[in-house]
């Protein structure tokens, strides 16, 4: 039992490096950082300067989906996702439910990872 949990807990760590890494990476060289820009232009909040908080979420989900892979000190560098993850759910996916609770499971799991001890 005590092999799964470790098993479990290596997959949980990659998956959730690779829920931010591919999506900023994605953002950088597929959507291109202007359809990001476009898509914060219309949040209130981002609103302001979403050319500023554009490539402040692309770097962000590059580097943290890095450092978390690399498994650097998870106790501080899962915060920033848990951070974009609940902006977006209740920014973007409030109302579409499905979506609100995957984002608030990857917060959990996020928490998870940077509580448990290493």
């Amino acid at each position: 039992m005590e092999n799964m949990q470790k098993t479990a807990m290596q997959v949980n760590w990659i998956l959730l490096g690779l829920v931010m890494l591919v999506p900023g990476l994605l953002k950088l060289f597929v959507m291109k950082p202007a359809a990001v820009v476009d898509m914060l232009s219309a949040m209130p909040f981002f609103g302001m300067a979403p050319m500023l908080w554009a490539w402040v979420l692309i770097i962000s989900e590059i580097l943290f989906g890095i450092l978390i892979l690399a498994k650097y000190q998870l106790k501080y560098t899962t915060i920033p996702p848990m951070i974009i993850l609940l902006v977006a759910a209740f920014m973007v996916y409030w109302g579409n439910w499905g979506n609100l609770l995957i984002h608030l499971t990857l917060v959990s799991n996020y928490w998870l990872l940077g509580a448990r001890k290493k």
